[in-house]
């Protein structure tokens, strides 16, 4: 592309001329005409953005880097810099992953071939499009013979001769599957090295992924947002809906469409005369017609799917309106659309034992956007914060699973509070039916008791870095913290308290230079025995509680889900003794995600379908009590030692019924002394869940409405989580 390179000094005048011309005539910048040394300042020392300001900086540059490095020097940058596709940066790797040998030993037929790729690296890539591919390195061959840098012969040799490459799998896979990876690994590559000094490195990086599992979680990941997606309306399965439907969908929208916000609007077919781009769909909302296109290469453009099959008439579809003028080839007096951006997910997966994380995926779409939500998205954590205060709660043996608590309205300068079904109240509920069913009054009044201090504390040691907010709604996880600090929280709950950081990487090989591989020492943070009463707490949760649905791993389970409020965050956070991952749904910049669409409804699955792809037929491990953690036998009731069997009159031994007691882990030194006093509880009584067996479907389950026996309510609640700190409504809008 740039053949006269070791003639000019820095710049192609005549190619200027050109691409001037034509950015003149289209009021903007279309072409470039950058020489190789203009590339290196681009990439090395400019923004990419297109404007004749930064143009004017790289024609500066360009001369000066002219002046200062050798062409050898410019051309080595060059080269070591571009990117070739499937996660390969630089000459070397690009030959060693395309053809099994160093840059040094491949042939004029596969340098042209590589010189074909840097202009479109994925659309000239030979396992992509092979057909491609291999006109692009005959152009090449033949631009070499035109300008004297092969000899006619050699390069028909070449031009006739069918490609040849190393099949991806016959070596490391794709990094295009794992490109989080291979992100996260270059921003630790200029951590340790710095930037200069890794453009000359030569490092070999091994990343912790396990490729195939990586796979799965990403299917995974876009099922769950495409079941999202269907719920709420987002662009995929869409069917023809009753005339009724029509009207209520369009009645929504009160005068004209605005652009910027996104609609519900019926899918309609052309009136006569009316012709639309093949790429467009007809589009009615409210009284405005619109012409939908669908951005190329997002989620929403199927490729096995015509238009006309994913967007049947009579449908109903949700549409940002993106432009209203007239320029962008829509009939006139339409305006212009595009799927309303649905929501978004990330998903991270992590080994207990090492702190190895085997799978991320950053975004639906995250090839195409890169903006790893794993690490990047700092969101409201919701109940799935709620573990850390009640983890401090126990380390302060001021509490047990077994203490009672008063589930009851408080005001707190001004806040006051509610639960999940609004001024619905238990009274007195041992701490284990609290988290199992995710009461927010009673969170409160532990952080007010324990302290703001030793909740920071407590979920620092564990291995929350972000910063936490210091009031009373810490309780209710409105701290927002990303996605890879809870799992690293988590990781150190399933881990009995020893606290490990997450890896990406495994280990770096510099040449000529000693291999670098992170420090795994664990450091025991919490308290074995209050980690593990704290876990057999939130196995509770699932077993009885909000995150029922992860009882089809069928094995141990320990976790919580969270919703923050108005649903504007679904999150499931949990960990079997093998594996740990977190599950986070939402829209990129915050709004409702809908109707129920809760932590167990919308991230549990996600969160589900990564950690039965990692434990597969892997056999159950259970989590094992430390010397520590003395178990009782508990009087359900109470909260004390179970009753005493008693004599009756008749001299027949009374003893509690079997459903009033149950077996209780303590931190040793905080078990309950005194037994019970023996209580009748009338029979038929079941007005408050006291004992928490019964609880299955209670109104205090924040997911209540997912369960296959739970009736549904005929209104919704102020917040199917338990997490709506400020009582607001939630949404009962349907698209």
């Amino acid at each position: 592309e740039d053949a006269d390179f070791y003639n000019h000094e820095g710049m192609d005048y005549m190619g200027m001329a050109r691409a001037m011309l034509s950015n003149i005539k289209s009021g903007h910048i279309r072409q470039g005409a950058s020489t190789i040394t203009q590339q290196v300042v681009k990439n090395f020392l400019l923004s990419p953005e297109r404007t004749f300001e930064r143009k004017i900086h790289e024609l500066i540059l360009a001369r000066r880097l002219e002046q200062a490095l050798s062409k050898q020097e410019i051309l080595a940058l060059y080269l070591n810099e571009i990117y070739f596709g499937h996660g390969r940066y630089g000459v070397e790797e690009a030959a060693r992953f395309y053809f099994g040998k160093g840059i040094a030993d491949v042939d004029l037929g596969e340098a042209a071939l590589l010189a074909a790729m840097p202009k479109a690296p994925s659309k000239a890539s030979p396992h992509k499009d092979p057909e491609r591919a291999k006109g692009r390195q005959v152009y090449v061959l033949k631009q070499m013979v035109r300008h004297g840098f092969a000899a006619p012969r050699e390069a028909q040799e070449f031009i006739d001769a069918p490609l040849a490459v190393v099949e991806p799998d016959a070596g490391p896979g794709p990094a295009d599957d794992a490109q989080e990876f291979v992100d996260m690994a270059r921003e630790e590559l200029v951590r340790l090295y710095g930037e200069e000094r890794l453009l000359r490195l030569g490092a070999t990086v091994t990343t912790t992924v396990d490729l195939e599992l990586q796979r799965k979680v990403r299917a995974g990941l876009r099922h769950g947002l495409a079941e999202l997606d269907q719920r709420q309306g987002y662009g995929h399965k869409i069917k023809p809906v009753s005339e009724k439907r029509q009207e209520r969908a369009l009645k929504k929208t009160k005068g004209a469409p605005a652009v910027g916000k996104i609609y519900a609007g019926v899918i309609r077919a052309p009136a006569e005369g009316i012709k639309l781009p093949k790429d467009a769909v007809a589009i009615q909302v409210g009284e405005q017609m619109v012409m939908l296109k669908v951005p190329e290469g997002s989620r929403y453009d199927h490729p096995e799917k015509t238009h006309a099959e994913q967007f049947p008439i009579d449908g109903i579809t949700m549409v940002k309106i993106v432009a209203k003028d007239d320029d962008h080839g829509q009939p006139e007096g339409w305006m212009v659309g595009e799927i309303g951006s649905g929501p978004e997910a990330a998903v991270v997966l992590a080994e207990v034992e090492s702190g190895e994380v085997l799978a991320m995926v950053g975004g639906s779409e995250y090839q195409r956007a890169s903006f790893n939500r794993v690490t990047q998205a700092k969101r409201q954590p919701g109940s799935s914060f709620k573990p850390f205060v009640y983890g401090a709660a126990i380390a302060s043996e001021k509490f047990t699973p077994a203490t009672l608590v008063e589930d009851s309205p408080e005001i707190y300068e001004k806040w006051r509070p509610t639960n999940f079904e609004g001024d619905v109240y238990r009274g007195d509920i041992r701490l284990r039916v609290a988290l199992t069913h995710s009461i927010n009054t009673i969170a409160i009044k532990l952080l007010d008791t324990v302290g703001i201090e030793a909740v920071h504390a407590f979920a620092k040691a564990a291995g929350i870095d972000a910063e936490l907010t210091d009031n009373l709604s810490l309780a209710l996880g409105v701290s927002e913290i990303p996605p890879y600090d809870l799992l690293s929280g988590y990781l150190t709950l399933a881990r009995g308290g020893s606290r490990i950081e997450p890896t990406v990487i495994r280990r770096i090989d510099v040449a000529g230079g000693e291999p670098w591989e992170p420090s795994r020492e664990a450091v025991q943070g919490l308290r074995d025995d209050v980690v593990f009463v704290l876990t057999s707490m939130m196995t509770s949760v699932v077993a009885e509680g909000t995150g029922r649905r992860a009882l089809a791993l069928k094995r141990p389970v320990a976790g919580k889900t969270g919703t923050s409020a108005e649903h504007r965050d679904a999150w499931f956070a949990g960990f079997t003794p093998r594996t740990v991952a977190v599950a986070w749904v939402g829209f990129d910049t915050p709004k409702p995600l809908g109707r129920a669409e809760t932590g167990g409804r919308a991230a549990l699955p996600i969160w589900l379908s990564a950690m039965q792809a990692a434990e597969g037929d892997k056999p159950p491990l259970s989590f094992e009590p430390p010397a520590s953690v003395l178990v009782r036998t508990i009087d359900k009731r109470t909260g004390l030692l179970a009753p005493e069997p008693v004599i009756g009159p008749d001299g027949v031994v009374v003893g509690p019924e079997p459903d009033e007691i149950m077996e209780e882990y303590f931190v040793a030194g905080t078990e309950p002394v005194d037994h019970a006093e023996p209580a009748a509880i009338p029979a038929g009584d079941a007005v408050l869940d006291l004992y928490g067996d019964g609880g299955l479907d209670s109104p205090g389950s924040e997911d209540g409405g997912d369960a296959a026996p739970a009736p549904t309510p005929a209104a919704p609640p102020v917040d199917a989580d338990g997490d709506d700190d400020f009582g607001l409504p939630s949404v009962t809008d349907e698209p």
